[in-house]
């Protein structure tokens, strides 16, 4: 099935939710980051999986993440990237700040409500919202 299909996260529902009901800010794009597939577009077909990400899955896959991001950041032009990511896959994006020539933005908040808040504001609301990195 279609990536973002697969995944059921509560980031996840949030941003289907915003699909779901035509308020997905337009010129948004997201990535994903997987523990076993690495770096998958929203729309790429995988199988599901049991796999979670930990440190060290998240440090092998550093690499190819940062490249990944820093290779769409340049074709497409983008003007700023938004992480939203947990504490255990933080370490996948580590040194994304010097590979990209844009701003780099953390979604963040006291607990997964207020991140989940924020996210929200981004996804489906052009307003400036308060987040490490504006």
């Amino acid at each position: 099935m279609q990536a973002l299909d697969l995944y059921d996260g509560y980031f996840f529902r949030i941003i289907k939710k915003a699909v779901r009901a035509g308020r997905f800010q337009p010129g948004l794009d997201i990535i994903i980051i997987s523990a076993k597939h690495g770096v998958v577009e929203p729309d790429d077909e995988i199988r599901y999986y049991d796999q979670r990400m930990d440190t060290e899955r998240a440090k092998e896959l550093n690499d190819a993440v940062i490249e990944a991001i820093a290779d769409k950041v340049a074709k497409e032009g983008y003007e700023k990237v938004w992480v939203n990511l947990g504490k255990d896959y933080l370490p996948a994006v580590d040194g994304l700040e010097s590979a990209v020539d844009v701003p780099v933005g953390y979604i963040e908040g006291c607990g997964i409500g207020m991140k989940g808040k924020r996210l929200k504001h981004l996804v489906s609301s052009s307003r400036s919202i308060p987040v490490h990195g504006d």
